[in-house]
């Protein structure tokens, strides 16, 4: 699906898109971003076209393979820097991964747009926690009791210090009620 931003001529667009799936005890994370300009006619040039793929042991949240598709590029050296991707490879998929993954693809060794998607990739780690919740919530009928825990906190407004869903995470309640988890009150 293609995200029209209804953009005037001589104006640029960037559309990233990342997706989540398990393959038995593997997480699949799929990544795309395409920069396009819009010239006077409003024809549209792609600029830059990356795909990018990860497969991630889901109990240790490692990545174990790490794939980049350069598609569009202006420049030949900028098809260097998708084949050191596989640097990824032996990193764990939780904070802090967005960091780790840039510092291997510094400088020459990455591109700023295969660095703007790799930044985007760390949510999987989120995502993969819905995904197995939704899961098991389909075949127990219930959400799992979560033990307590706070290593998200602080991490964003939604995870601030003393919300609803870090004080809950916080105090072994689980997830905290939302409009896409209404049913996980649990009494205590």
């Amino acid at each position: 699906m293609a995200i029209d931003l209804d953009l005037p001529p001589e104006s640029m667009q960037r559309e990233k898109a990342v997706g989540f799936w398990f393959e038995g005890d593997v997480l699949r994370v799929r990544a795309h971003l395409r920069d396009t300009y819009t010239d006077p006619d409003r024809d549209a040039l792609v600029l830059h076209e990356y795909r990018v793929e990860l497969a991630v042991d889901r109990t240790s949240m490692i990545v174990t393979d790490a794939r980049a598709d350069p598609i569009h590029l202006p420049y030949a050296e900028c098809f260097d820097a998708p084949a050191n991707i596989g640097r990824l490879v032996g990193l764990r998929l939780r904070p802090g991964f967005t960091n780790e993954a840039l510092d291997r693809l510094q400088g020459e060794a990455g591109c700023t747009h295969l660095g703007s998607l790799i930044s985007d990739l760390s949510i999987a780690s989120l995502f993969h926690g819905y995904i197995t919740l939704r899961a098991h919530e389909r075949e127990h009928g219930r959400i799992p009791v979560m033990p307590a825990d706070d290593h998200r906190t602080g991490i964003c407004a939604g995870w601030r210090r003393g919300g609803a869903l870090a004080t809950w995470m916080e105090s072994g309640r689980g997830i905290a009620p939302s409009p896409i988890y209404p049913g996980t009150m649990r009494d205590d």
